[in-house]
């Protein structure tokens, strides 16, 4: 799966259902790329660019975001081995089930 699929899978398969009360902005500074995922209105919106607004800011190479992804890499490992840095841990908690990222 590419980062692509990743983002589109997400905006096609979660339903409003699944993002009912979730309003949030999680930018992935993915050092090649950006994107900026916004949930609002149970609807999800992907933009190329790190929003000002974001609530969360995933950093990660692209190989290590898709390595988490997969299930390949632990997340927390992930982050001990500083391969992935969260600027808000606790927010992240909140969206990291829905987003396949645990």
């Amino acid at each position: 799966m590419a980062l692509a699929d990743y983002f589109n899978k997400l905006q096609t398969s979660l339903t409003p259902d699944k993002l009912e009360g979730v309003d949030t902005i999680i930018n992935f500074d993915l050092k090649t790329s950006a994107k900026a995922l916004t949930v609002k209105d149970g609807k999800i919106t992907v933009e190329d660019v790190l929003s000002e607004n974001a609530e969360i800011t995933l950093t990660a190479s692209e190989e290590d975001l898709m390595s988490i992804i997969s299930g390949d890499t632990n997340p927390m490992m992930a982050m001990m081995m500083g391969k992935l840095k969260v600027s808000n841990p606790g927010a992240m908690m909140k969206y990291a089930k829905i987003l396949g990222l645990m």
